[in-house]
């Protein structure tokens, strides 16, 4: 659907964005993800066409994009910010009216929205008494009040509670199973949001350090795996015999004795520890998360 091809952006001698090139495939939810200062702000209002690039080029279904062509897109882009400013003397039902308007789409699917992000009952509410879960599910509402097919999420979640985050990404699929949304969603949280997305794409100092589906870097970086074992006791007999094994960072946590250990090994590792069966009260191996995915990247 969008593409973008070997974007850079510089602010003077700083370069925010260097060499960049990805496709946003349709229908799809892409994350993107870096710490802050790692240029996917700078890489989301170029998909917006907010801002523009220094070098590159951006393409829609194959074709470059004209002025006329981002005019066009535009129209089908819903954006959500991090943040977002509300007139407080508004309520949820004028507020949403006032998008639509601005945005091009109708004024008159206003409740309907806001039962769609599970403001039914703030429909005339005055936004200046919403809590910070409120504002962010009508920040969400009036991203899509212009009915679009892309949709660009920036930190969605960011000052949400875990109940709000998970309330939040509850109502994100519940209208992604209404239409066939395409989602950029920005995030820094990387745990948040590993289970929820199909590629992600990974920031580091202006640069796309990498791509793909969560198990295509899995398979891709070699990670080790994380063993953890249930033991009865401190056992220095089993570590030696892990560390023979190529198993790495021992330690132990909550009654668990914990190693990263060769994924190509983990079977033989297995085998190796039900020799000390008597030792052990229960065994799991856990993929490493996003997280450790995103820190592997070099």
């Amino acid at each position: 659907m969008l593409e973008l091809c070997d974007i850079s952006k510089n602010f003077g001698d700083i370069k925010a964005v260097e060499s960049v090139s990805l496709k946003v495939k349709e229908g799809e939810m892409l994350g993107l993800v870096g710490p802050n200062g790692s240029g996917k702000s700078t890489l989301l209002k170029i998909m917006l066409g907010i801002s523009r690039p220094s070098s590159g080029r951006i393409l829609l279904n194959n074709g470059e994009l004209t002025e006329k062509g981002w005019r066009d897109f535009r129209k089908q882009i819903g954006y959500m910010p991090e943040r977002v400013s509300f007139y407080d003397n508004l309520t949820g039902r004028e507020t949403i009216e006032l998008f639509a308007r601005v945005k091009g789409g109708s004024a008159a699917n206003a409740i309907e929205l806001l039962k769609k992000v599970g403001l039914e009952n703030a429909v005339d509410r005055r936004v200046g008494g919403f809590s910070k879960g409120m504002r962010q599910r009508l920040n969400l509402a009036q991203s899509l009040s212009n009915d679009p097919d892309f949709l660009v999420l920036d930190e969605p979640t960011s000052g949400l509670d875990p109940v709000g985050t998970k309330e939040f990404y509850k109502i994100l699929s519940d209208v992604r199973k209404i239409k066939n949304l395409t989602v950029v969603l920005s995030s820094h949280i990387l745990a948040e949001i590993e289970d929820k997305i199909d590629r992600v794409a990974v920031m580091k100092a202006g640069r796309l350090n990498a791509l793909g589906s969560l198990e295509d870097l899995y398979s891709g970086l070699s990670l080790p795996m994380r063993l953890h074992i249930l033991v009865k006791d401190r056992d220095a007999g089993l570590e030696e015999l892990l560390r023979r094994e190529g198993a790495v960072d021992i330690n132990y946590k909550d009654g668990h004795l914990i190693a990263s250990i060769p994924r190509e090994d983990k079977l033989r590792i297995l085998s190796v520890i039900m020799e000390r069966k008597e030792s052990v009260d229960d065994i799991s191996l856990r993929e490493p998360n996003l997280e450790e995915v995103f820190f592997g990247i070099h």
